[in-house]
């Protein structure tokens, strides 16, 4: 019987739901393995054959080759409340652990049943050798990942960039550039462990790389926490063309960081409708003025409290969920270029962010055409692609031509008196969604496939070994008899 603490478990716990799945479809999948490493620490690991993690606990009293399996949502459903108490875990010989924890007196037992732990997937290997990094990795990974795509099929955009020159994150719309110290000579995308911020890790962390011809997979370990996942297959855009070069800023602000911080909580109380959605930017004196949609509302402004070349002539139009992300990062300074279509630079805090304006307030995201979402390691050339159009001076010029040449609608002629009149054709019907959404259940099918062939394997080895144990015993229980009758018996 080991104890454990609660708070401590929960924790644990809390952290490794982030990487079992959540609707699995092998039962085994949504637990966690609870081994035994020596009499005052045990190790917790979840799967989804993926990535896995991986937590070290100190425990008392723990017996030796304890290997068991708990159910992660039925065990931290079972030990909510309070967490200052000691919980005694036992194994099941047939699978799974008893748990008991003593409240005002009396003892509370419960019994997890769960499948045996012979059947847990392998864990991911790990590489031969671990680099040192900061110790704020994990949270500036945590304040970068809002840049990424929210869309998960775009599996190279849906990560963060390794690459000498730093931490990149964009969805295409924004980009988000940190200039960070790793150990790498080439880029690696790393597939965004969302499971590391929950965890809470804390202390020294290490970074390593495992390649081989098929894959590449990172190791992540910070304090007692260890993450392994493969990175995604594929290019990741080239997002140093998307950088305006430094000769071509016409202007640069620098905002008053108080005035900064009223302007962020004025912002984040206006409602998240179309009229506060995008936000006009004017230079007036020395001041940064924004105003919304919604003629009745009064304009906010910042003082800029210092100006490098020329304000800008002209309004510009940006979003304000983006405007609230370079505030959220530190950033108090922008730079633009005389071009209104072309990027603005916010820095002064974490690394730079780099956005596009929008061309005019009379444009609603619903008329901004989105790509067609794709996973397929050949597309990924059309993915930078897409980005450069959204990002680039060019693209972006490019872009308002085409949007005018298509809003023109068809003439067709009508039998009345007065001639012609215009009419909107008839969007074609588009398959692509019926195709992507087929495409998923074929993903998941073949996910559900590869989860019971792992699974038959390991079966079949096990009997593989078993079969071989009998053979050779048969083979000692011969060469015995022989012996014996030899010996005359």
């Amino acid at each position: 019987m080991l104890l454990i603490s609660k708070y401590e478990l929960d924790k644990a716990l809390t952290g490794l739901s982030k990487v079992a799945p959540r609707k699995a479809s092998l039962p085994i999948l949504g637990c966690a393995r609870l081994q035994t490493l020596d009499r005052q620490t045990i190790s917790l690991n979840a799967t989804n054959l993926e990535e896995s993690l991986t937590c070290q606990l100190k425990v008392s009293d723990a017996p030796y080759g304890m290997d068991t399996l708990l159910q992660l949502a039925d065990v931290k459903s079972f030990i909510k409340g309070d967490k200052r108490a000691l919980l005694k875990v036992e194994p099941i010989a047939s699978g799974g652990v008893t748990i008991s924890e003593e409240i005002s007196g009396q003892t509370l037992t419960r019994v997890f049943t769960a499948p045996e732990a012979e059947d847990f997937p392998t864990l991911l290997a790990g590489p031969e050798q671990l680099f040192g990094l900061p110790d704020d990795f994990i949270s500036t990974l945590s304040r970068i990942a809002p840049s990424i795509s929210p869309d998960d099929t775009r599996k190279v955009l849906h990560g963060i960039l390794m690459s000498p020159e730093g931490l990149t994150a964009t969805d295409g719309k924004q980009l988000c550039h940190v200039a960070y110290p790793l150990p790498l000579k080439e880029d690696i995308v790393l597939r965004l462990p969302t499971c590391l911020f929950p965890a809470n890790m804390q202390g020294a962390t290490k970074i390593g790389i495992t390649k081989d011809k098929d894959f590449v997979r990172v190791t992540i370990e910070s304090g007692n926490w260890s993450w392994t996942g493969k990175s995604p297959s594929g290019t990741y855009p080239n997002w140093k063309q998307v950088v305006p070069n430094p000769n071509d800023i016409a202007s640069k602000l620098e905002l008053d960081r108080t005035g900064i911080a009223q302007l962020s909580s004025i912002l984040q109380r206006y409602p998240n409708d179309y009229a506060h959605k995008l936000l006009t930017l004017c230079v007036k004196d020395d001041s940064f003025e924004l105003s919304t949609d919604n003629v009745n509302e009064q304009k906010v402004t910042c003082h800029i409290s210092s100006m490098t070349g020329t304000p800008p002539t002209r309004p510009v139009v940006i979003d304000r969920q983006i405007l609230l992300r370079a505030f959220s990062l530190g950033h108090n300074t922008f730079e633009l270029m005389e071009d209104p279509l072309t990027p603005l630079i916010a820095t002064g805090g974490m690394g730079k962010l780099i956005f596009m304006p929008w061309r005019d307030r009379g444009q609603s995201a619903a008329e901004t055409p989105e790509p067609t979402p794709t996973n397929e390691p050949e597309t990924n050339k059309m993915e930078n692609e897409t980005m450069n159009q959204e990002i680039t001076p060019a693209a972006a010029s490019a872009t308002t031509t085409a949007t005018t040449e298509t809003a023109k609608a068809p003439v067709i002629p009508e039998a009345t008196s007065k001639g012609f009149k215009v009419v909107p054709a008839t969007p074609p019907t588009d398959s692509y969604d019926e195709l992507l959404e087929s495409m998923d259940d074929l993903r998941a099918a073949i996910r559900t496939i590869n989860e019971h062939a792992a699974t038959l394997t390991r079966k079949i080895r096990d009997q593989q070994a078993n079969a071989k144990q009998r053979e050779k015993n048969m083979k000692v229980a011969r060469e015995a008899i022989e012996k014996l009758k030899v010996s005359g018996f």
